[in-house]
């Protein structure tokens, strides 16, 4: 997306009052009608105050809606208690970010604005050097969605207060969602309607240091605005006031309740609700005493939307007052305003594209383990017998020291990343797998994390039901790639779930787990998608692929993570932990939880037990990033087999491409001397068909790999006695793949392409050289198409036979060849995109003229 807007920078007002002044700088004396003295204290106790509990309870919640209704029709404002984010915690948010403000100034400049960006440490919506200045700090940043966050910002931040305000996110994007939805509850507008305006929405976060003032009554804080947002959560870090809001005329104090939330309504809601709810204009004042700190959340819709009234409040009697306009724009006019006029804070947010994930799999439900091997007089079930081909004590001990150890550190040293990306190399080239030691990742925080999985495990039946997979789908707790009642189970409980992009996690699996465990996670999850793809962009340096290459890649990159349970077994050597199978991420980061082996590679046809160092990572390769390595890197079979004695537990995390790309083999890899082995795919398309077999081996990935025409092309032109050995069907069968058409020694026994139609909406045809071959059926006959140089051959296809209702007409074309010459040529096809739907054009169907095909998804 473009830049919707800049800043200019400006001094930081933190340092400015270290030196005693006794007078302001004219830059930042207001004009007298803004003078922060005109305020009435007698309405601070008339702010609405509303109870998120009531809210959420059955008993109280419709009195509740009525007090939150009344509030943001009339204050658009008001105080949020017992909203569920803990005081410990929000403890943890008010010292850290105090901490960042009282960073000396070398530290925070390396937050500073960027000149032309919005975002950073300074002031937002500076449009001129003659304009006044609010006397505050303030540092500004998107937040959620994750991959727009600022890599010199967010990622940079210091690691406690990054962490923090991780969760801090997360917890307001679901208060904030949770808030529009009770208040959509009680306007009656649509589910859907709320889910199209806030699904995958913006939140960006401002931590603001108003400092004292010698002369308080000439400076504003934060000159008197609305919001852009729809929502603004504001949490108050310090005791100090300054905060008021405009009503009726006059500026009203608020004194912040102890750890409440002070809610406002912002611009956008007020478009969405025709009116109804209102956005109020407000400003921060400043003290000559003691400075004021403030963290102000923002949410709203995602950039690419518009922004409207919602449908279900339009009628005659109550008609539209805003007009429909794209968020882009919305925000872009804001920016042009200058900032005496209303401004919309939310404009700091930049756009981006996403895509909702459409289901790629489902697998059967099947038992708890855990819960059935709870039973002393157990006798494993027949259903979890594995064949003796397959049987786990087929292995090698004796490989085990061989396995490669890869030191973070040595690869990001200057000294020492040559020998270190050599090894590196030879790990992924040979074996596939290595474990990485000196990743980053204290010692003290893999503890717990174990603790929390192992805590997870150990909760009870009921608790894990919760999270129990649901039919037709694969994440959740359960197993995966279970997709036939007869089939094989491995011997383990696996929870499986999507942890970024953060809009595709599913909301009744990660929001919901137990706070420590999420907010630990929500960290783990960061620190790896940072070591995925720092681990990518070294195996790409070593390999030439280039930079911008890497990026389109993995850039805003799918991460999964699975927590693995495999219980002890009365008979282990009947028995599959895991099957064998290859990853179908790019890369695969394991840690082990206790000190339990099970994990087993196979290399050169022998099963290799891993043994894990101590709070190393286990990464692996995946298929992906086999295909984009043109094989150069190898996925490697692996499986778990599991013991008599104790259980082994487990936690992987997996990181691939972007769920609306393609994987491929990277273009700096491919040449005449090495082509493609891989064709292009899209992720949707791959993980489908991924998900809809079992896990076995490496199936998937063969099923992608290219048989080249070009090898058939030298191999035809060879001795006619050599050629007269294969079948010409054959033959034939294997160049109609490609876009070249041979010349066999019998051409009228073999058909180029075989006869039919294109399935596609418009066919565009390109001649390469003048050789003649294809065919076209009319009334019964097969007549050849003598194309004019540099003209298209373009045909109907099915798809717009189906949308013109039978007007138009799909015909059934073939290609011969002949004995003399290879014919080339490429086909363009254009269809339907693959999430719509195809049937016959509404206008074009009648009483008179039925529709003479039925709907269906494109899909299917």
């Amino acid at each position: 997306m473009a830049k919707i807007g800049g800043s200019l920078l400006v001094p930081c007002v933190q340092e400015l009052v270290k030196n005693p002044m006794l007078v302001v700088p004219p830059r930042y004396i207001c004009p007298d009608e803004d003078s922060p003295l005109n305020s009435d204290d007698t309405l601070i106790s008339q702010i609405p105050v509303i109870d998120m509990q009531s809210l959420l309870s059955e008993e109280s919640m419709d009195s509740e809606l009525a007090k939150l209704d009344f509030a943001c029709k009339e204050w658009g404002f008001f105080q949020l208690v017992n909203h569920g984010v803990s005081s410990a915690f929000l403890e943890k948010v008010k010292k850290e970010v105090k901490g960042f403000f009282n960073l000396s100034m070398e530290e925070k400049k390396k937050y500073w604005q960027h000149p032309g960006d919005v975002e950073g440490f300074g002031q937002a919506f500076v449009l001129s050097e003659e304009q006044k200045l609010d006397g505050a700090g303030i540092f500004s940043m998107i937040t959620l969605p994750v991959h727009q966050r600022k890599p010199h910002l967010f990622p940079k931040l210091p690691p406690s207060l990054r962490d923090t305000l991780e969760v801090y996110s997360m917890e307001l994007k679901s208060l904030a969602m949770n808030l529009i939805s009770k208040m959509g509850k009680v306007l009656n507008i649509k589910d859907e309607e709320l889910r199209e305006f806030f699904d995958n929405g913006f939140q960006s976060m401002r931590m603001n240091y108003y400092p004292p003032c010698p002369q308080p009554e000439k400076v504003m804080g934060l000159t008197p605005h609305s919001d852009g947002s729809a929502l603004t959560i504001l949490l108050q870090i310090n005791e100090v006031e300054g905060l008021q809001i405009k009503n009726n005329g006059k500026w009203i104090p608020i004194t912040p309740l102890p750890n409440a939330f002070i809610v406002n309504i912002g611009d956008t809601l007020e478009i969405m609700t025709n009116g109804t709810y209102r956005s109020i204009e407000h400003r921060a004042i400043v003290n000559s005493i003691k400075e004021r700190l403030s963290i102000a959340t923002f949410y709203t819709k995602r950039l690419d939307g518009e922004i409207y009234p919602a449908s279900s409040l339009i009628s005659e009697k109550t008609p539209a007052l805003f007009r429909r306009v794209t968020v882009e724009e919305y925000f872009r006019s804001r920016f042009a305003l200058l900032f005496q006029i209303q401004y919309k804070a939310a404009a700091i947010l930049k756009g981006f594209e996403e895509q909702k994930m459409a289901q790629i799999g489902s697998s059967l439900l099947v038992p708890c383990v855990q819960e059935l091997v709870k039973n002393p007089a157990l006798v494993v079930p027949d259903r979890y017998i594995r064949p003796d081909q397959d049987s786990p004590l087929i292995s090698d001990d004796t490989l085990i020291s061989q396995i490669p150890v890869i030191d973070m550190q040595s690869l990001l040293s200057k000294e020492s990343m040559d020998s270190e990306l050599a090894k590196l190399d030879f790990a992924c080239k040979e074996w596939g797998f290595f474990q990485l030691v000196n990743h980053g990742m204290s010692t003290a925080f893999l503890e717990k994390l174990k603790k929390e999985v192992e805590g997870f495990f150990n909760l009870s039946m009921e608790e894990k039901k919760k999270y129990w997979q649901r039919p037709g789908d694969m994440e959740g707790f359960g197993q995966a790639f279970v997709v036939s009642e007869e089939q094989k189970l491995d011997w383990a409980d696996l929870f499986s779930m999507m942890t970024l992009p953060v809009h595709l996690r599913k909301p009744h699996l990660f929001p919901k787990l137990p706070p420590s465990l999420r907010e630990t996670l929500e960290v783990y999850s960061m620190e790896l998608k940072t070591l995925s793809e720092n681990l990518i962009s070294k195996m790409g340096e070593v390999l030439n692929i280039k930079d911008e290459e890497m990026r389109e890649f993995f850039e805003n990159g799918l991460q999964a993570m699975r927590m693995n349970y495999y219980p002890p077994c009365p008979q282990p050597e009947k028995v599959m932990g895991l099957s064998p199978h290859s990853d179908a991420a790019a890369l695969t980061i394991l840690l082990q939880l206790n000190e339990v082996e099970g994990l087993q590679v196979k290399k050169d046809r022998k099963w290799i037990p891993v043994t894990p160092l101590p709070d190393a990572f286990i990464v692996n390769i995946g298929d992906t990033l086999e295909i984009i390595t043109n094989g150069t890197y190898r996925s490697i079979e692996h499986r778990a087999v599991v013991n008599s004695v104790q259980e082994r537990l487990s936690v992987a995390t997996v990181y691939s491409v972007r769920y609306d790309g393609e994987v491929y083999p990277a273009s700096s890899l491919i040449s005449e001397k090495t082509p493609p082995l891989f064709r292009r795919v899209r992720i949707e398309e791959y993980f489908r068909s991924r998900y809809a077999r079992e896990l076995r081996g490496k199936s998937q990935l063969d099923s992608l790999r290219i048989q080249h025409a070009l090898l058939l092309r030298e191999f035809v032109q060879q001795k006619e006695g050599q050629v007269r050995r294969f079948s010409a069907c054959a033959l034939c069968s294997r160049v109609g793949q490609e876009s070249y058409v041979s010349y066999p020694p019998q051409p009228e026994k073999v058909v180029g392409l075989t006869t039919h139609c294109d399935d596609s909406a418009l066919t565009i045809l390109l001649e390469i050289n003048e050789v003649e071959g294809l065919q076209i059926k009319k009334d019964g006959k097969w007549i050849p198409v003598t194309p004019f140089p540099n003209a298209f051959v373009v045909n109907i296809g099915y798809v717009l036979e189906i949308i013109t209702n039978g007007t138009y007409r799909s015909i059934e074309h073939h290609v011969i060849v002949n004995s003399v010459q290879g014919r080339l040529s490429i086909g363009t096809v254009y269809s339907v995109r693959y999430d719509g739907e195809m049937y016959p054009a509404s206008n074009l169907v009648s009483e008179n003229t039925p529709s003479l095909f039925k709907r269906v998804k494109v899909e299917e």
